[in-house]
C-alpha cells in the first residue's frame, strides 16, 4: 500500500452532489474547469510546497490524497518546476499505489504529457495497463471501449477517424467518459488529425462540425491556435477557388458571430489564422461593406440626382469587385448616413450595416476605401471625386480606422490623382487606365 493509500480523503472527494440544479451546476463546473480538485490555479503553487514539505519532514498530517493526486498531475505535466527527490518520490507512488484520486491524476496527466513514442508515455501508459483491475470506473470504461487512447503509436490518428465519424465530435467524446476533449498532449495531437482527416468543408453542415468541435455549446469559446486553425480548415477550400454564395454568407455569419471581425475585433486571435485565409475573409467581408454602403447611400439621397450617379457608380465598382480585384474594402460614413445604417441593421439584423468608420467633417458624405493591388482607391458620394493612392501629397488613407477627417484625405482641384465623376463616365475610364 502506498503512502497516498493511507491518506484521509477530503470531503469534497469523498461527498458526491445528487439532483436537479445542483447536479448540473456541478457538471457545468466540471467541464469549465477540469480537474482533479476545484481550486485557484494560484492554489496549486502551495499544495506542491506542502506535498513538498510533508515529505521532507516525513510528517503528513493535513495532507490529503487530493493534495499527492494535484502533485502527481503537475509531475506528470512538467509545467512546474519539482525537486528531483520529490519527483522520484511521486513516481514510486504512482507505481504501487490502488488510491482512485492518485489514479485519476496518473490518467489526466497521461492525457495531457502524451507524446508519440515518447518513453515517459510509453511507461506510463503500460502502468495503466498493469493498474486495470483498479482503474477508477470511468477510465476502466473508456479505455475499454476505445484502447487507441493507450496506443503511443497511432493513438491521436485512431481517435481522429472516431471523431470524422462522430456527428457532434466535441459531445461524442463527452459521452465516453473523456474529461476534457480540449487539453493538451493526447488530444492537442488528436484534434490536428482530426482537422487533416476531415474532408474538405463544402457544406453547411460540415462547417458546423468544425465549429461545434471548437466552440461546443455552453461551452467558453476558444481563441487559441485550435479555434484558428479550424478557421483555417473552413477556409481552405477558398483559397484557389469561388466559394458559393450562399455558402460564403454562412461561412461569414458564423465565423464572425463567433470570432469577431477580423478588420477590427481580437487580433490577437486573427494574427494566428494565417494571411491566405485572412485574405478571403477581407474579400468577402469587402463585398459585404460595398452593399452596405450602397444601400445605405441610395437610401439617404433618395431619388436625387446625386442618387442616379451613385447607381452608376454601384454598378462599375461592384463589376470591379466582381473580376477579382478588390482585396479589401471599408466604409466611413457622414453623420447624416449612420441614422439610415442603423435602420437597416435593424431591418435586416445584417452586421454590415453596422461595420463602419466615421467621417466627421462633411455630415453628408460617406466614403468607401478600397485596397486594388498596390493602389487605394477613395470612392465618396455627393461631388466627392475618386482618389487613387499613394500619392506624394497626401498619406494613404488606412483602413479599418475608426473616425476619419476629410481634409486629410482631400487632394486640391486639378491633381492628377483625383478626377471628377463626369456624366459621360469619363471617369471609369481613368480608374482603369489608374488603377487596373
Amino acid at each position: 500500500m502506498s503512502l497516498a493509500d493511507r491518506l484521509v480523503l477530503k470531503p469534497d472527494f469523498s461527498v458526491r452532489v445528487k439532483g436537479g440544479a445542483l447536479d448540473k451546476a456541478a457538471e457545468r463546473i466540471a467541464e469549465t474547469f477540469p480537474g482533479l480538485e476545484k481550486r485557484a490555479p494560484e492554489g496549486v503553487p502551495i499544495i506542491l510546497r506542502k506535498v513538498e514539505g510533508a515529505y521532507r519532514a516525513g510528517h503528513w498530517q493535513g495532507v490529503t490524497s487530493g493534495d499527492v493526486g494535484i502533485a502527481v498531475y503537475e509531475h506528470l505535466r512538467e509545467k512546474i518546476e519539482l525537486p528531483q527527490e520529490l519527483r522520484l518520490f511521486l513516481d514510486q507512488e504512482m507505481k504501487v499505489t490502488t488510491n482512485p484520486t492518485l489514479i485519476d491524476a496518473m490518467c489526466r496527466g497521461y492525457f495531457v504529457s502524451w507524446s508519440k513514442r515518447a518513453a515517459k508515455t510509453r511507461a506510463l501508459s503500460n502502468l495503466l495497463l498493469e493498474k486495470a483491475s483498479v482503474l477508477p470506473t470511468r477510465w476502466k470504461r473508456m479505455f475499454a471501449k476505445h484502447p487507441a487512447f493507450l496506443d503511443i503509436e497511432d493513438g491521436a490518428e485512431k481517435m481522429a477517424a472516431r471523431m470524422v465519424e462522430a456527428s457532434t465530435p466535441y459531445q461524442w467524446l463527452k459521452s465516453e467518459g473523456l474529461p476534457a476533449p480540449h487539453e493538451e498532449g493526447l488530444m492537442r495531437e488528436t484534434h490536428l488529425a482530426f482537422l487533416r482527416q476531415t474532408p474538405m468543408p463544402q457544406t453547411e453542415m460540415a462547417v458546423d462540425k468544425l465549429l461545434g468541435w471548437v466552440t461546443p455549446p455552453n461551452r467558453p469559446k476558444l481563441f487559441d491556435p485550435w479555434a484558428a486553425e479550424t478557421v483555417e480548415k473552413i477556409l481552405s477550400p477558398w483559397v484557389s477557388a469561388d466559394c458559393p454564395q450562399k455558402l460564403r454568407d454562412f461561412n461569414l455569419e458564423r465565423l464572425v458571430n463567433r470570432f469577431g471581425d477580423p478588420r477590427t475585433d481580437r487580433p490577437a486571435f486573427w494574427s494566428m489564422v494565417g494571411q491566405p485565409y485572412r485574405r478571403i475573409l477581407l474579400k468577402w467581408l469587402a463585398r459585404k461593406s460595398m452593399e452596405a454602403i450602397f444601400d445605405i447611400v441610395t437610401r439617404a439621397e433618395g431619388g436625387s440626382e446625386q442618387g442616379h450617379q451613385w447607381a452608376n457608380r454601384k454598378r462599375f465598382w461592384m463589376g470591379v469587385y466582381d473580376k477579382g480585384r478588390i482585396e479589401e474594402a471599408w466604409v466611413a460614413l457622414g453623420s447624416k448616413a449612420v441614422p439610415h445604417a442603423k435602420e437597416l441593421y435593424a431591418r435586416t439584423g445584417d452586421p454590415s450595416y453596422m461595420s463602419f468608420g466615421h467621417q466627421g467633417t462633411r455630415s453628408d458624405t460617406c466614403l468607401l476605401m478600397m485596397k486594388i493591388g498596390s493602389k487605394t482607391v477613395v470612392e465618396g458620394s455627393h461631388s466627392f471625386r475618386v482618389h487613387v493612392f499613394p500619392t506624394p501629397s497626401r498619406a494613404t488613407p488606412e483602413l479599418y480606422l475608426s473616425n476619419y477627417d476629410l481634409d486629410d484625405i482631400l487632394l486640391p482641384v486639378g491633381h492628377q490623382d483625383a478626377r471628377r465623376h463626369d456624366p459621360p463616365g469619363h471617369w471609369m475610364e481613368w480608374v482603369q487606365r489608374r488603377v487596373l
